[in-house]
């Protein structure tokens, strides 16, 4: 086999490739890190306990969220600056983002213990008090930590827009595998309560990040090391300009996702949840498979389309198409063993049907196709339209999914989720086409 052969190609193309590669062997520890997590937190946890930390847990990725887009900002204008090999602008990217995320996150981490000091958490989260104990005090924990953990998260954004994708996805996958560790020890002394199992989950992302920030920069990338000296408002507005469209497009695909397990929860009943997430989060493999195609294509674009390469953007598209046509038949596959593989996973603890299997295979594939082509627009910046159809989706949405989740269940909710998935991938789609034909006009050239 010839290595140089497999990663050859052009500078671009053989770093997306080792990435890719490289992704691919830690998203596979990802993989079954996270399928051991879930029969373990079953295990520490009762069913009905476990829905709720699922809820919680969606609740807790749209704090992840709320960063104004300053972490995709950051990706982009990082990878600009270094196809330009614009050091000082680079460190401004950097600096300017992490001291930022620190006068917006810290902030909102106080307001939100403040606000749930006057909420009645358990009303708030559907919980009956005598099977869950101090809702309000796993709530807190549970942000405080996770806000904590954001701040720290540009270190992988930062890797992204240098194009290593595969060096945040070892970040993650680190937490995740510590995360796993604490459980095991928790489930050995064979008592444990929700309390510790969110401490657990939060608690190991957050020192990995914060370890992982003197390994970054006072090696290679010292030339990037935060600094209030490099703090730069010019370079602020350019972010906050491109992030607040990251942040809504971000905001918005939470809502739609937070929503649906708090509306399961309300409307049924929080152990209607985990039959859901287990679907969702089987399903989910192959979501993660493509994101590790796409996440690399992203920095990649940015750097073609700042020196006006289309030639190799047109090219990767096309690839991308076919592959998209590979997706298809695993979505099949994977709805055809599914019965087997939940068996495998959880046993007799939930039980999933064929016809939330088939959906969920549907409604996932939609977001392959809808993130194929999201991924090269991302790249190039052109996401105002996609800004405004995230908004009109949310609003649309919300009224409806209490209507079909009270008459028709979990199976109204996902075809929904579908419908909007659907809709989204076909304006990316179209977009995508104007815009490389260069014959986009007015929302569709923004």
């Amino acid at each position: 086999m010839n290595i140089k052969r497999i990663f050859g190609g052009d500078r671009r193309t053989a770093l997306i490739k080792k990435n890719i590669v490289g992704s691919l062997l830690i998203k596979g520890w990802s993989c079954i890190v996270q399928f051991l997590i879930v029969p373990l937190s079953l295990q520490c946890l009762t069913k009905y306990e476990y829905g709720i930390w699922l809820t919680i847990n969606s609740i807790l990725m749209g704090i992840d969220a709320i960063d104004v887009g300053l972490g995709n900002g950051l990706r982009n204008r990082l990878a600009e600056a270094m196809a330009l090999d614009n050091r000082d602008m680079a460190r401004q990217q950097v600096s300017t983002t992490f001291f930022m995320l620190v006068m917006i996150i810290v902030p909102l981490i106080l307001l939100l213990t403040v606000a749930l000091m006057f909420v009645d958490c358990n009303k708030l989260m559907n919980v009956d008090p005598s099977l869950v104990h101090d809702m309000r005090g796993i709530l807190i924990a549970s942000i405080a930590i996770m806000g904590s953990t954001f701040i720290f998260k540009f270190i992988g954004n930062m890797y992204m827009g240098l194009q290593l994708p595969a060096v945040n996805n070892m970040l993650v996958v680190l937490g995740q595998t510590v995360s796993l560790a604490i459980l095991y020890m928790i489930s050995l002394f064979g008592k444990s309560d929700l309390m510790m199992v969110a401490v657990a989950f939060t608690a190991a992302p957050l020192c990995v990040y914060i370890l992982a920030y003197p390994i970054s920069f006072c090696g290679k990338y010292k030339f990037l090391a935060p600094s209030l000296k490099y703090f730069d408002k010019h370079s602020l507005r350019v972010l906050l300009s491109l992030g607040v469209k990251f942040f809504v497009i971000q905001i918005s695909g939470l809502i739609l996702f937070m929503s649906s397990n708090i509306v399961i929860s309300h409307v049924l009943n929080p152990a209607e949840v985990t039959p859901y997430q287990i679907a969702y989060r089987y399903f989910g493999i192959m979501s993660m498979l493509f994101a590790i195609i796409a996440s690399p294509l992203w920095s990649a674009t940015t750097d073609a389309y700042t020196i006006g390469d289309w030639k190799w953007i047109n090219r990767m598209m096309r690839k991308m198409n076919y592959l998209l046509v590979c997706f298809l038949f695993i979505s099949v596959a994977m709805v055809a063993f599914a019965s087997i593989f939940y068996h495998l996973w959880v046993g007799d603890k939930v039980d999933v049907s064929l016809q939330l299997s088939i959906l969920m295979a549907v409604y996932t594939f939609g977001l392959v196709v809808s993130n194929c082509y999201s991924s090269i627009l991302f790249g190039i910046g052109k996401i105002r339209l996609m800004m405004r159809m995230a908004v009109i989706e949310v609003i649309a949405f919300i009224p409806v999914q209490f209507y079909v989740c009270r008459e028709f269940g979990v199976y109204g909710l996902v075809t929904v989720l579908i419908l909007v998935t659907v809709i989204t991938g076909y304006v990316n789609y179209l977009q995508f086409k104007k815009i490389s034909t260069n014959t986009a006009k007015g929302i569709w050239n923004m």
